[in-house]
């Protein structure tokens, strides 16, 4: 059984053998009517590397040719090969990484540098083995995810868990970083409704409450483009932003007390709105690093 698709620009595509055996594209024919039987969707997107972009533009013009109803609101998400600074992966000459022992690699990354800081070497043996998975996770996710999709891109476990560059490590420690303001500023009393009464908004402040006032229309902007590298790239700007604000700026000793309350106010902002964006990313804060 095969389709003609020479008069949409494309050749003659095979959809089963003469042995009755399937092909690739007849296992996603099947696939995409059982999952809108299951879901009733009206929009799925296929997230699968560009090598593959011939295969669903056949797989698309098939179902629209078969008359099926979701066949309008099937998207290919045409995404950028992964390779490691050793090179491009490449099954047929065994240089395949499995995913379990990348991560792996990652989080040993991060155990080794965390241990070496020695900040939480108090805690129990688990604690630390759970905030060393987290670490991990983020580089892994972020350092990927902060490049276009459509990119092709070299992941470097070493350099992905860098708390001075743009990872996703350097974002978590901004969040416990600003926690760790927050949580100093309760124990102080710090009377937050003081914050109304200042007026005289430094630069650095600005620029805060700028990006954090654009976020959600960015979060929307990156949802609709299919683009998660938009909130990733984000993520690195506030924490750049509120690492300078941390360091011009005093927080807890601020000349005024509506100086202090507000400040603290911008560290909850700041807190909050990286911690959201990281969610959005499938990444994990520790409370501690």
């Amino acid at each position: 059984v095969w389709v003609d698709l020479e008069d949409e620009g494309m050749d003659k595509k095979i959809l089963l053998r003469s042995d009755g055996t399937a092909v690739y594209m007849t296992q996603d024919l099947g696939t995409a009517r059982v999952r809108f039987e299951d879901h009733q969707f009206t929009k799925m997107v296929y997230t699968v590397a560009d090598e593959q972009n011939y295969h669903f533009k056949v797989l698309f013009t098939i179902l629209k040719k078969m008359g099926e109803p979701y066949a309008d609101g099937l998207h290919h998400l045409s995404y950028g090969m992964v390779n490691l600074p050793e090179g491009k992966m490449k099954s047929r000459e065994g240089t395949v990484v499995d995913a379990d022992d990348l991560m792996e690699e990652v989080i040993g990354e991060a155990r080794k540098n965390t241990s070496e800081m020695g900040s939480i070497s108090n805690l129990p043996q688990a604690e630390q083995e759970e905030i060393f998975r987290k670490i991990g996770m983020a580089a892994l996710k972020f350092f990927i995810l902060k490049v276009n999709p459509k990119k092709s891109m070299i992941f470097d476990p070493k350099e992905s868990v860098d708390l001075q560059g743009q990872t996703g490590p350097y974002i978590q420690y901004s969040i416990v970083r600003a926690n760790r303001v927050l949580e100093k500023g309760a124990q102080d009393g710090v009377d937050m409704k003081q914050a109304l009464a200042y007026a005289e908004l430094q630069q650095q402040e600005k620029d805060l409450l700028l990006m954090l006032h654009g976020f959600p229309a960015l979060a929307v902007e990156a949802a609709d483009n299919l683009d998660p590298s938009a909130i990733a790239n984000f993520c690195y700007d506030l924490a750049k932003a509120y690492h300078k604000f941390y360091h011009d700026l005093s927080v807890l000793k601020a000349d005024t007390e509506a100086a202090k309350a507000f400040r603290l106010q911008l560290c909850q902002g700041v807190s909050k709105v990286l911690t959201k964006s990281l969610d959005l990313l499938g990444i994990e804060v520790p409370k501690q690093m």
